[in-house]
């Protein structure tokens, strides 16, 4: 098998590493936000009318919050993995002359002076390819004028994440009130 051959494969696999995660990513984002939007509603349906009800709706947020920080953590160990997987790729692209990889991370970090990576990679691209360079450089200038496409997946689920956990805590904080002081919220405890 050639050099080539191999590196291709690998590179193959590599990209297909890279789209499970993110495939996990959102599908876990997405059942994080389900549940807790039915969970939320579902406890928050009736006022607490008694001690049990209380403590189930307590435990199920605090376990609710403590089940989103352990997703921070599995999410972002996910997205550094992804990184690795996408650094080596462009070490193969370098190699057979591809350009994905290097083309979305060029355009994820465009204007980024804090990253010396983007602008060695875009020297290198300019020397090596000034056409494919000039194209992706007016890419660029349409894109940056179109909303959103500027965020980014670990910007976007922490955003949620963080959403969420607030959530949920301010669920457990206006059900303690509802049960402690059931007047406050204008709930009628019998």
């Amino acid at each position: 098998m050639a050099v080539d051959d191999k590196w291709l494969r690998e590179w193959e696999a590599i990209m297909r590493r890279i789209e499970s995660i993110d495939a996990r990513l959102w599908q876990g984002a997405g059942i994080l936000l389900v549940i807790s939007i039915g969970g939320i509603s579902l406890l928050g349906w009736n006022p607490p009318r008694t001690l049990a009800d209380f403590v189930f709706a307590l435990v199920a947020g605090l376990v609710s919050v403590a089940i989103l920080v352990a997703w921070w953590f599995i999410f972002h160990r996910w997205i550094h993995l992804q990184g690795l997987y996408s650094y080596r790729a462009r070490e193969i692209e370098q190699c057979l002359d591809l350009r994905f990889n290097t083309y979305a991370r060029l355009l994820e970090y465009w204007e980024s002076s804090a990253r010396p990576d983007i602008s060695i990679s875009k020297k290198r691209l300019k020397e090596k390819a000034p056409d494919a360079y000039s194209q992706l450089e007016n890419f660029w200038d349409q894109q940056k004028k179109v909303r959103f496409v500027h965020a980014r997946i670990r910007t976007m689920l922490r955003w949620l994440t963080i959403i969420l956990v607030t959530a949920w805590l301010l669920f457990v904080i206006l059900y303690s009130v509802a049960y402690f002081c059931p007047l406050t919220l204008s709930f009628n405890v019998s």
